[in-house]
């Protein structure tokens, strides 16, 4: 599993620098800001202080599969997954360069995905990582329902 962990800190940061003597204000704000810009006082930058905003982590949560085989029936060769709730089974047939895999959710086994295509059994194994993931997404959309007891 990957993750991207994301820290956000607000950086104080000091320089002491020569500012020429008669400057009014203004000419001081504006000297200060061209030195700042220039990139010239970023030699002269120490960090004076450091507060911790926040941190978080986005969990790459595509589904790894992994097969394990069945008893191979007939000329088919048969793997299965469990992943979760999610139970994935893949058949291929080598004599017809066939490969199938199903989707079944739930203790009861509902199908939900089944796809049959003369392809490899990895590349079958991505197009089913893809519709995986393409099932999570769509999940936590779902998950931000809200139900209103008056509509009920």
């Amino acid at each position: 599993m990957k993750a991207i962990v994301t820290v956000v800190e607000k950086i104080t940061s000091e320089a002491h620098i020569n500012i020429p003597d008669g400057l009014a204000v203004t000419a001081i704000k504006q000297h200060i800001t061209d030195r700042y810009n220039s990139g010239e006082m970023l030699t002269e930058m120490n960090i004076f202080h450091v507060d911790f905003e926040s941190i978080s982590a986005h969990i790459d949560s595509k589904p790894y599969i992994t097969w394990h085989q069945g008893n191979p029936c007939d000329r088919r060769q048969y793997y299965f997954c469990k992943l979760g709730r999610f139970t994935l089974t893949l058949l291929t047939d080598t004599e017809q360069n066939l490969t199938r895999i199903e989707v079944y959710f739930g203790h009861h086994k509902q199908l939900i995905y089944t796809s049959e295509k003369e392809i490899s059994k990895e590349l079958a194994t991505v197009e089913l990582q893809n519709f995986l993931s393409g099932l999570a997404v769509e999940l936590q959309t779902l998950s931000h329902i809200e139900f209103s007891e008056d509509e009920v």
